[in-house]
């Protein structure tokens, strides 16, 4: 039995661990891919919004060549940061269940050689959100040209691909396709992409459009999606776009199976919390996007970090309450 079992090995659980051992605590993380599977498998040449101070964890400094990390960057900075720190993480475990209370935790894990049951005194769910991406529901939609997640340009080289979606991961595929010599068009619903598009994307993307690079259809509601294209509901009426490929990108909600099944009490989507983030069960906590259902743009790394270390002070402060505060809070 360890005193903390941390669910996920993104940058949020990453630093729950950390807390962990500078507090003294055993300690155990489950990943179902690899470290930073959630940064692994964003675009392949995405750059982070946020400064690389604001993605750092345990003390560790993010080195990156621009002003902003790229995400080859912050996923070795993360997974050095785990080599170098001797923290406890197995790869290629999926969590599948989490039972007990405060003391007493079964956790069913389930990897390449089968089930396994691990033990802890206290439970740290941090499953983010990256895993989890948004559907439209409309028919058609799990055809094998549709897809809910975007790596890079090659594979639709040549082609008409559909873009849905109008904040930054639409955006920003919209361009990268465009560079990579497919014939992209931006569908959304709203009158325009979102004014919080990166800053220096939307201008970008505003000239593509203007030149005829990028065709943007907005208003428009997907209704249907075909083998051949989509139908889309429109003021004027019904339209149908003909695509070779479509990339569904609106966004993604709180990955947090887990919570749920484990009976932690909601309010309305999002799970109740205590101050140190701890859920209406007893020893089991909830840090970073995965407590946040639908609303991901609150919580990011940069917050994600803070709660990880107020729960993790908080188990240290029952395991031992004679232990005193936990070092200085690193940068």
């Amino acid at each position: 039995m360890v005193d903390v079992l941390v669910v996920g090995a993104g940058p949020v659980g990453l630093c729950a661990a950390l807390w962990a051992k500078r507090l003294g605590l055993s300690h155990l993380v489950l990943e179902w891919g690899t470290v930073a599977e959630t940064v692994y498998r964003f675009p392949r040449d995405m750059v982070f919004f946020s400064e690389a101070k604001n993605l750092e964890i345990g003390g560790h400094p993010l080195v990156a060549q621009g002003p902003k990390p790229t995400r080859k960057e912050a996923l070795l900075y993360y997974q050095k940061v785990a080599e170098r720190e001797g923290l406890n993480v197995r790869t290629y475990t999926e969590a599948v269940g989490i039972w007990g209370q405060e003391g007493a935790f079964r956790v069913l894990a389930r990897s390449r050689q089968g089930e396994e049951v691990f033990y802890a005194r206290y439970v740290v769910v941090a499953t983010g959100y990256f895993a989890n991406p948004n559907r439209l529901g409309v028919p058609g939609e799990e055809l094998p040209h549709v897809r809910h997640r975007y790596e890079e340009a090659a594979p639709f080289f040549g082609r008409k691909v559909a873009v849905v979606g109008g904040s930054n991961s639409a955006v920003e595929a919209a361009l990268d396709l465009y560079r990579g010599g497919a014939r992209v068009v931006l569908v959304h619903r709203g009158a325009w992409v979102r004014p919080s598009v990166k800053y220096w994307l939307l201008p970008d993307f505003e000239n593509r459009v203007k030149e005829g690079s990028i065709q943007a259809v907005m208003e428009a509601e997907v209704e249907a999606i075909t083998p051949e294209g989509l139908w889309l509901s429109r003021p004027e009426g019904k339209v149908f776009l003909e695509a070779d490929f479509v990339l569904v990108l609106i966004g993604y909600r709180a990955e947090d199976r887990l919570l749920k099944e484990a009976g932690v009490a909601y309010e309305g989507e999002k799970p109740w919390l205590s101050p140190e983030w701890e859920t209406s069960v007893p020893g089991l906590f909830a840090v970073g996007s995965c407590a946040y259902g639908p609303d991901t743009r609150s919580v990011f790394i940069e917050n994600g970090r803070e709660h990880a270390e107020r729960a993790l002070k908080a188990i240290a402060r029952r395991l031992n309450p004679l232990t005193p505060e936990a070092p200085p809070r690193y940068p």
